[in-house]
């Protein structure tokens, strides 16, 4: 089983811009006390039928939503471009379509289905993860003063840029965001590490002075329950 990070990096003492990555994510709401389940037909199924060296599954738990976004699970592809677009490729899996018939009577609501792309990643992959979704007006010149910020950001911490190409709420959303913590502690003040470093919070303050004007659409936490 492989144990890479949602939408890759491989960065470890340095902060790296890799390839683009691109992914899909399926949506869905699901009883607690079928969880388990669910987890042990995508584990079963994984284990039997590993993805390729380009592709990678994730399920995570939406754990802090609002009313907009209120599914319970997500299921994710993430890879290369030529590896999505295999993975996408029609072909016969009796033991995938015997999966999906099991997901189903298990799955209690399907909610949405998005897909896109990642241009940043870094750092290792962490459990908990908390989510960003904004409008953005200028592309470019968010991701240069994104970029720019990185090197302040604690080096433990896991963080990804991308953008929306399909499955688009009515909200507007253009672009996500996504930074991880290996507890939940951190994820609660995640700015903590600003307070007193004044040189961190000049380039924060930078940070949002240069990256253009954007609007939060909204934002979560999610959680890691398996990766293959």
């Amino acid at each position: 089983m492989k144990k890479i990070i949602l939408l890759l990096s491989l960065t470890i003492t340095s902060v790296t811009f890799a390839q683009t990555r691109y992914w899909t994510s399926y949506n869905f709401s699901i009883e607690p006390q079928n969880q388990a389940a669910v987890y042990k037909l995508l584990n079963d199924y994984f284990t039997a039928n590993p993805t390729s060296d380009e592709v990678s599954a994730y399920l995570y738990e939406n754990h802090f939503k609002d009313s907009g976004n209120n599914y319970s699970h997500s299921l994710i592809w993430a890879g290369s471009l030529d590896g999505m677009g295999a993975q996408y490729m029609p072909k016969q899996d009796k033991d995938w379509e015997l999966l999906l018939t099991k997901l189903t009577q298990l799955i209690d609501e399907f909610h949405s289905a998005t897909m896109g792309n990642t241009v940043v990643n870094i750092g290792e992959n962490k459990p908990i993860q908390r989510y960003f979704y904004l409008d953005v007006e200028d592309p470019q010149k968010y991701l240069t003063a994104f970029n720019k910020y990185q090197k302040f950001r604690p080096k433990d911490r896991q963080v990804l840029l991308g953008g929306f190409s399909a499955g688009r709420s009515p909200d507007g959303e253009t672009h996500w965001i996504i930074i991880g913590f290996d507890d939940m502690k951190s994820a609660m003040d995640p700015g903590a590490y600003r307070r007193n470093n004044a040189q961190v919070q000049k380039a924060w303050d930078e940070y949002g002075k240069n990256r253009g004007k954007s609007n939060l659409v909204r934002n979560g936490l999610r959680i890691m329950l398996g990766s293959w």
